[in-house]
């Protein structure tokens, strides 16, 4: 990973400085960050975002990995999945709670995927024959 201090049109962009904030967070910096550091006017936009959910106490950092396992296991997105795993983990989650938030973001998509069947299926059987 080359880590850089860049100079773009509007600021100076600390890629080192804003992977260290990474790593604080997660306790070691995602591969998503890793290689969005290559193109740090990316890295600064995507980590921008994130930061401001990171330090926004509205939610504890455990519910928030707990909704972002949740996330992760509707989208079926792995390496997302084992990443707030992880932090969950750390943050003192236990297993049953980790299974809980997989099992509750699964079973959104699944209930969507069966409302939208059902809703076409029912116009389906409604509408003239």
């Amino acid at each position: 990973m080359n880590i850089q201090r860049v100079q773009d049109e509007n600021h100076d962009i600390n890629v080192e400085e804003i992977i260290g904030k990474i790593d604080g967070y997660f306790g070691f910096v995602p591969k998503i960050f890793q290689v969005l550091s290559e193109n740090p006017p990316a890295l600064k936009t995507f980590f921008d975002k994130v930061e401001v959910m990171m330090v926004d106490e509205a939610l504890s950092p455990l519910t928030k990995e707990f909704v972002s396992i949740g996330a992760a296991a509707a989208l079926g997105s792995a390496h997302c999945l084992r990443t707030h795993l992880e932090v969950a983990r750390e943050f003192g989650a236990s297993q049953e709670q980790l299974l809980l938030a997989i099992l509750l973001g699964t079973t959104i998509t699944e209930t969507t995927a069966l409302s939208k069947s059902l809703r076409v299926y029912e116009d389906f059987c409604t509408s003239k024959k």
